[in-house]
Parts: structure tokens; sequence; C-alpha cells
């Protein structure tokens, strides 16, 4: 958001009325770059939530101390890291980060690369972890949207069912939608895997703008009030 911090204060108040155990996935932007990221991973751990962290692999080498201490310290359960291509100095770093944590996930964009760097992951990793997320075509992704993205797209859609069990594979809903991910399953195995629709147990923080959403692609905002009340009210209204 344009280099602004979020204010970890009200961010603080908004999820300490939150049950433990809930799952916070921190992302950015660059939230490895905001000065009190440490402090506040401290007070989610001491509230009994659990925080994951998402940065982009180009932040490794000048962070990379930081997050050993993140990992080494329990702050963060998971890490993932967002990857297009990684030189062989980043993923050096990465093997060290993963001697300390073996719960790290590497994030792909379908249409953005292409499908070829799931192969150059498992070349590196024969254990990798990939969570594969939809094109957003909205914001920067509307600018960079044209139709090698959407041929990208289709590529993808054709050829990842090679992947599967091959690795530890995962979708978020919207690269479900676009490769059309339920076809590979019997109507059993979609029913086991199948973690559920967007909203019915996640959804979406703006901590700089400070607005609840849906999904971070949802147009539909509203201003931060009361965290629990928005979840179940406006879920109550999607079922009726």
């Amino acid at each position: 958001n344009r280099g602004r911090h979020a204010n970890m204060l009200a961010l603080y108040k908004q999820v300490s009325v939150l049950p433990k155990g809930v799952e916070l996935s921190v992302g950015g932007g660059n939230a490895l770059a905001h000065p009190d990221l440490s402090s506040f991973l401290v007070k989610i751990k001491n509230l009994g939530l659990i925080a994951n962290l998402t940065i982009n692999h180009k932040h490794i080498k000048k962070y990379k101390k930081l997050i050993k201490g993140l990992l080494y310290t329990d702050l963060i359960k998971g890490l993932g890291i967002s990857l297009t291509e990684a030189s062989e100095e980043e993923l050096n770093d990465i093997r060290e980060l993963k001697a300390i944590s073996t719960n790290i996930v590497y994030h792909v964009i379908c249409g953005l690369t292409s499908i070829a760097v799931l192969d150059n992951l498992l070349d590196y990793d024969k254990k990798a972890k990939i969570l594969i997320l939809g094109y957003k075509g909205f914001g920067r992704g509307e600018d960079f949207y044209n139709e090698d993205v959407e041929s990208e797209i289709h590529r993808w859609s054709m050829y990842i069912p090679r992947y599967i069990g091959k690795c530890v594979l995962s979708f978020d809903n919207l690269a479900i939608e676009q490769m059309d991910v339920k076809r590979l399953f019997t109507s059993d195995g979609w029913d086991k895997f199948y973690m559920g629709d967007d909203f019915n147990f996640s959804f979406y923080m703006d901590a700089i703008k400070q607005t609840y959403a849906p999904t971070s692609r949802s147009s539909c905002r509203s201003l931060w009030t009361n965290i629990k009340d928005y979840f179940i009210n406006n879920r109550t209204l999607l079922e009726i």
C-alpha cells in the first residue's frame, strides 16, 4: 500500500477478541519492513493465536536474520515464500530457513509464471510444499493482464495433472476456479480435500485502510468495527 505501515496497535485491538487457535496470515507489501512486526507477533502468540507470514523471496537476503529469529522463537508457525524465479544464492538462503522449519510453503501464481516453475522447484526440493494462487485480474494485476497471461493460465490448467501426487500441492480458491481443479478429483476425493468456499472459515483484513472483506479480491469493503460481529453477521447474510 505505497510503503505505508499498518497501525499495529489498532490491528492488535481488532484481533485480541478472537478465540485461541485462530490463524492469522500476515503479508504485504513487505511485512518484514514494519518496525513493530516482532512485538506484534509476540502479542499474538501470547493471545494463543497462530501467526503465519508470507514474504517475497527477494527479501530473504536482507531480512534473513529477522526471519530466522521469528522461526527459532516460534513467533510464526508457517512461512510462505512467494517465488517467480530464484537465483542459486536465494535458494541457498531458503535452504538455511528450511533447516530451521519444515513448514515452509512456496507460493506461485498461475499465469504470472510458466508452469515450468514447478519443475524447477521439484528439482531443487523433492519434498516441496507448493501453494498455487490464482491470477488476480484487478489492481496491479489488471494492468499486467493480457492474452499471454490468459494463455499461460490455460497451460497451467492443461498440465497441472502431471504434478498431482509428486509433492504437497495446494490451491487457493481462485486457482481452483481458473484451472477447474475439481475435475481432477472423484466426488469422495473432493469432499475429503476441499477446505470450503471463501468466507466460510476465513476473511480478509486490510490493516492499512482498516477494512474487512470476504476475500482480498472482494470489491465490497467494510470499515473496521467489531471483527467477530462482522464475520458472523456477514456470513449469515450469505447463507440466507
